[in-house]
């Protein structure tokens, strides 16, 4: 009991934000999953970086420090954290793109709706509308939030949802509290407004994710208001479709619709 209690108060090292600027007009935005870090991007924010782009991948509200500080955490905290960490590129670059692992994109879409004017287009991989067994899941939200506050994520999850699988860093537990606010974050601010999103945008997922039902891509295709939108589907059974094999094929398709000058 010791040990787990230790596991939830315990901050993450080297879990920091990470910021290339290379005084570039553009500039990309990248938001990390949820429980995960903004050490999802290190690879991919250098290979933009090496394309002259300033790279901004802050910290999701709750997260990067201990699963204590995330079980507090609320819908009003994530969406104040990513203005706040949009102003802060915005400072530097005159057009911003957003790339969002897993609900990154949840918050991407979140902030092309709320600054249509600068934000250039949003990359969504893996991003949720409904997960893999969604009302065991929520059944299980019910039950946990009597009896404990937190459950320890499967480790079929826990080894999947990164870019770096050789470098992982994320929380092993799951707060109920936040997951109930991750769920009403979809529900609330993703579906009821995708209409309003006119940004160009790119939806990537994978063919087998384990995690996030794929026809969340489907759905988002359908209901984003942007008259350009892509959808890109990757043959894998990873959570936010990366591996070794795979990276390559990633990156290339993201500096494509970056660089498409007909959006």
């Amino acid at each position: 009991m010791t040990g787990k209690t230790e596991m939830i108060k315990k901050n993450i090292t080297g879990a920091d934000p990470i910021l290339l600027d290379n005084n570039s007009r553009v500039g990309v935005l990248m938001f990390h999953g949820f429980t995960s870090t903004p050490r999802q991007f290190k690879e991919l924010s250098q290979a933009l970086s090496d394309r002259g782009l300033t790279v901004y991948a802050p910290t999701l509200a709750g997260h990067g420090a201990s699963p204590a500080d995330l079980q507090q955490t609320t819908v009003s905290d994530w969406q104040d954290k990513a203005e706040a960490d949009y102003q802060e590129l915005k400072r530097r670059v005159e057009k911003i793109f957003i790339i969002g692992v897993s609900f990154g994109g949840n918050v991407a879409f979140y902030l092309a709706r709320k600054f249509p004017e600068t934000t250039a287009g949003v990359i969504s991989l893996g991003t949720p509308i409904r997960l893999r067994f969604q009302r065991l899941i929520k059944l299980r939200v019910c039950l946990y939030g009597w009896l404990k506050p937190y459950y320890s994520k499967p480790r079929r999850v826990y080894r999947t949802d990164y870019i770096d699988m050789a470098d992982e860093m994320s929380y092993p537990v799951v707060p109920i509290k936040a997951l109930r606010q991750f769920f009403k974050f979809i529900k609330y601010e993703t579906v009821a407004n995708l209409g309003q999103v006119k940004t160009p945008a790119m939806i990537m997922h994978a063919t087998n994710d384990p995690v996030v039902n794929p026809k969340s891509a489907q759905y988002l295709h359908e209901n984003l208001g942007s008259s350009y939108k892509l959808i890109y589907w990757f043959e894998s059974n990873l959570h936010t479709i990366v591996d070794e094999n795979l990276k390559e094929e990633l990156f290339s398709k993201i500096t494509e619709f970056i660089d498409e000058p007909s959006k």
